[in-house]
């Protein structure tokens, strides 16, 4: 009976040892899958965060490759308006700085993978890449921008030039048309004549006859006389003078007698002006006395 119930005790001791026993292990399986799952989540975690970077890469080169298209089908030429110049400029600076923050971004990602614990084959596949990508759109980008530069630089040039040119126009034109004036001034002056019509005294009154003496003869413009007196024509279109007087009507400067003639015209005389070079060629001054 002792032997039994000795025999009972050891088995309960060997079943309390077993279950204990396996008790810790299924402790310790459990603690290893849930440190597996931790890892297995910031892996995860980690992954999705490099594929975000490695998407928002892709993004922007792509966004890089439209403006480029854009710009290189709108090339720029002296007649691209202003506005269109800047807006071209704004978009060089735009895909400059997308260039900066992509490359930026791959190079922060580049650093996580080389302190990551973990060892990502595809994701490092991508970055290559991506970055090969990038730095070939950089490259074009880089072409791009220096002929950009390059036109816009003549484009201002030939804007410099052209407003010299129209600056030098507008000169010659203003030198043309002070020319024009001084070129008329002097046909009217050299074209221009005087005529004074008035009785004897009046005549005297303004020293355009004089004489010395009773028995001297009479003179005609020999002194300081009232140019303020004289009406001024043009010689080559002045063809007929009225002389405003029905009774007497005398030319007292020298004017060859063939190339004038006095006539009545509505009972007053009128001085008739035959040949207008020959008339005025001894003096661009005509008098005439009146009653």
């Amino acid at each position: 009976m002792k032997k039994i119930a000795y025999l009972f005790v050891v088995l309960m001791v060997f079943a309390s040892c077993a279950q204990q026993s396996k008790k810790t292990e299924v402790d310790r399986l459990k603690a290893e899958n849930d440190s597996l799952q931790q890892a297995k989540i910031l892996l995860e975690e980690e992954v999705n965060d490099y594929f975000s970077t490695l998407n928002d890469v892709q993004q922007n080169i792509e966004k890089i490759k439209s403006v480029q298209n854009v710009l290189s089908v709108k090339p720029l030429s002296e007649n691209t308006p202003e506005d269109v110049r800047r807006k071209v400029k704004e978009d060089m600076v735009y895909i400059n700085d997308m260039i900066r923050t992509s490359q930026q971004e791959l190079e922060d990602l580049r650093t996580k993978l080389k302190r990551s614990s973990f060892k990502l084959d595809n994701v490092e596949k991508a970055l290559a890449q991506l970055t090969k990508q990038l730095n070939d759109e950089s490259a074009k980008v880089a072409r791009l921008q220096t002929t950009v530069v390059q036109k816009d630089s003549v484009i201002n040039k030939l804007g410099t030039t052209v407003d010299s040119l129209g600056k030098n126009v507008e000169e010659l034109a203003e030198q043309n048309e002070r020319k024009e004036e001084v070129i008329q001034r002097q046909d009217q002056e050299i074209h221009s004549a005087w005529y004074a019509i008035g009785s004897k005294k009046e005549l005297k009154d303004n020293k355009i006859i004089t004489s010395e003496g009773i028995f001297s003869p009479q003179k005609v413009l020999q002194a300081d006389f009232n140019k303020n007196y004289f009406v001024k024509v043009d010689a080559r279109n002045t063809r007929i003078i009225p002389l405003y007087s029905a009774s007497k009507a005398k030319v007292l400067t020298n004017h060859p007698k063939t190339s004038y003639t006095l006539e009545k015209e509505n009972e007053n005389y009128v001085l008739v002006i035959t040949n207008m070079t020959d008339f005025w060629s001894v003096s661009k001054y005509l008098v005439v006395e009146v009653e």
